[in-house]
């Protein structure tokens, strides 16, 4: 809490442990996934699957960690050594979120490793079963205040339906997820993954995307962009877009009245455009490409979708104005070199031009309308934010 305000961080992070996979990964896969570094580099967590680099030679060979202050070293001057070294363990990460405020978190992940091109559909769901295990252990080190959105390995269907209702049943797991890049030649709006959101909807779960730049696989950006200035402008938001775009005009959301999806750390601002757009098309082409689309782009989202805001977006106001502020969700990015850590609650509290009555709306109520966790994982005392 800061300032009377709770907060519930959508979207948060971590930098995973080394060992992660050798930890919670099935003996028979532990030798499949790997780390090499890269020599005389300091790359971002050098994993391979089956040989191969999980991010791109980018990413991997260039000075993107040095243009953003996001070396190990700048990472362990700010949140400490014993942090980073160790992976972000759970009582650290509850401890990191004191200076804040943050309430609860929910954090996506991981970034590339499973969802490199390619990827053997045994090994993909073999890898989110381990994920679900480290969830549990950082809930459980965290004393309750860290939560894992689960990652819905996409390979295979009967694997991801499989997994899905495995991690429900057995971790606790109340939140998916999925990059929003095309993956096997499939957008999200597929009806191959119709099974996917049938059972999250049915199980009463929300959905989200998530991307990550530097995957070794198709990304926007990643064709002509090589600075992470540029990349990065477009990576996250472009892919969100089209994951939503998808969504809507394939039916998704017609076929599935009652999911729940969020498109996180791609900004929210864009979203009133990007509706009025597809609505555009809709109407001009869609009686025939698309008939199913029963409703307006703005109909769907209005009901179906939520989209996050980042602590310094001002033209969030805007976004209020056009579509009301019920489908707006707070995230910090911690631990990541954009996030405003220590000051990422009080950098959205001092934004011009919001109401307090929509503060308090997206930073708490519309995150627990969205992901509807069952009380006894919601903090019962709040406690003001200490100093940094």
């Amino acid at each position: 809490m800061r300032h009377g305000f709770k907060v519930f961080d959508s979207d948060g992070h971590v930098v995973y442990p080394r060992d992660i996979w050798e930890r919670f990964l099935d003996e028979k896969y532990k030798h499949r996934v790997g780390w090499r570094e890269v020599p005389g580099r300091e790359a971002y967590r050098p994993a391979t699957v089956d040989g191969r680099y999980t991010q791109t030679r980018v990413t991997i060979h260039g000075d993107h960690m040095e243009a953003v202050n996001w070396t190990y070293d700048n990472m362990r001057e700010k949140y400490g050594a014993d942090v980073v070294d160790n992976g972000f363990p759970g009582d650290a990460v509850a401890r990191a979120m004191e200076p804040e405020g943050i309430d609860i978190m929910v954090v996506y992940g991981p970034e590339y490793d499973m969802w490199i091109d390619g990827i053997d559909p045994e090994l993909q769901a073999a890898m989110a079963r381990a994920y679900g295990r480290w969830g549990e252990e950082m809930r459980e080190t965290s004393g309750g205040k860290v939560l894992a959105a689960f990652p819905v390995p996409l390979n295979d269907i009967g694997r991801a339906v499989d997994e899905i209702r495995y991690a429900y049943e057995n971790f606790g797991i109340r939140a998916f997820w999925a990059r929003p890049n095309p993956f096997n030649h499939r957008t999200l709006g597929d009806k191959y993954y119709d099974p996917i959101y049938e059972a999250i909807q049915d199980l009463d779960c929300s959905f989200a995307t998530h991307d990550f730049m530097g995957l070794n696989g198709p990304s926007a950006g990643k064709d002509r962009f090589e600075s992470f200035t540029e990349w990065h402008t477009v990576e996250h938001p472009h892919e969100a877009q089209m994951a939503m775009l998808s969504m809507i005009c394939n039916g998704t959301f017609e076929r599935f009245p009652r999911l729940r999806c969020a498109y996180m750390e791609a900004n929210c601002s864009w979203v009133q455009w990007w509706l009025w757009r597809m609505e555009e098309h809709l109407e001009l082409s869609g009686a025939y490409e698309k008939p199913e689309c029963t409703k307006s782009a703005r109909e769907y989202f209005k009901r179906n979708c939520w989209v996050s805001v980042e602590p310094d977006e001002y033209l969030v106001y805007q976004t209020i104005e056009e579509l009301g502020d019920d489908r707006i969700v707070w995230e910090s990015d911690f631990p990541h070199p954009d996030s405003k850590y220590p000051n990422s609650v009080q950098t959205f509290l001092d934004l011009p031009k919001l109401s307090d009555e929509s503060k308090r709306k997206i930073l708490w109520d519309n995150t627990v309308d969205l992901y509807r966790f069952p009380e006894s994982y919601l903090p019962s005392e709040f406690e003001e934010a200490v100093p940094a």
